[in-house]
């Protein structure tokens, strides 16, 4: 995941006590027989829940509606908490593991706020970034390396289409037909190729909606 922390504090990651207390409803339900079903859960039968929550978010996140917002992403951490539950169950890592990793990454990848190293702008937060994480990653030896397989196909092409244009690839053209124009307009947007067209097609179905009477 391609996130730039820059800013975030670990103060928040490391308030341990307050988020136990917070994840006790969800750790009791889970792994003291709140529903079979539950218990039942495996790493890849919680797959869809992940893409589920995590989509709701962005819906929320479109309306600008706070409540739900708030709602859903309760609901995504839960399904983090989820996840913790099966990999203790099954004795393969822990809730607090995964928040000492994100911790210690977010140290790691920011020396200029926890350490020594100098950055006068942002450019030189990304650099340095980028710099610490391809030391942490030496198996990824191609700029594709690293982009989830699992994304939308039209946002895998569009972080495809940068990774090209900084690595100085020119790209052939491509063929003839639809998918080629959609092509040539995700190589050539800059903005969030997937939001602009969530916001396109809410615009489409709001006015098909009033033009069928709903």
């Amino acid at each position: 995941m391609e996130l730039n922390f820059v800013g975030v504090s670990c103060y928040h990651v490391t308030r341990m006590k307050a988020f136990d207390e917070r994840s006790d409803v969800a750790n009791q339900k889970i792994a003291h027989g709140g529903w079979r079903r539950h218990q039942e859960q495996t790493f890849e039968s919680l797959r869809p829940y992940v893409v589920e929550e995590a989509h709701e978010v962005l819906d929320a996140v479109d309306e600008g509606n706070d409540e739900e917002l708030l709602e859903e992403l309760g609901d995504l951490l839960y399904v983090v908490i989820f996840y913790s539950q099966v990999a203790q169950r099954e004795k393969r890592f822990t809730l607090e593991q995964i928040l000492d990793t994100v911790r210690e990454k977010l140290i790691r990848r920011h020396p200029h706020v926890f350490g020594d190293k100098k950055a006068e702008n942002v450019e030189e937060v990304v650099t340095n970034w980028n710099a610490i994480k391809k030391q942490e990653k030496p198996e990824r030896t191609s700029a594709l390396d690293g982009i989830p397989l699992n994304l939308p196909a039209l946002m895998r092409a569009q972080k495809i289409s940068r990774r090209l244009k900084k690595a100085g690839y020119s790209q052939p053209p491509p063929e003839e037909g639809p998918l080629s124009k959609i092509l040539t307009a995700v190589e050539e947007m800059e903005a969030d190729v997937e939001s602009e067209l969530r916001a396109h097609l809410k615009q489409v179905e709001k006015a098909f909606r009033l033009w069928e009477g709903c």
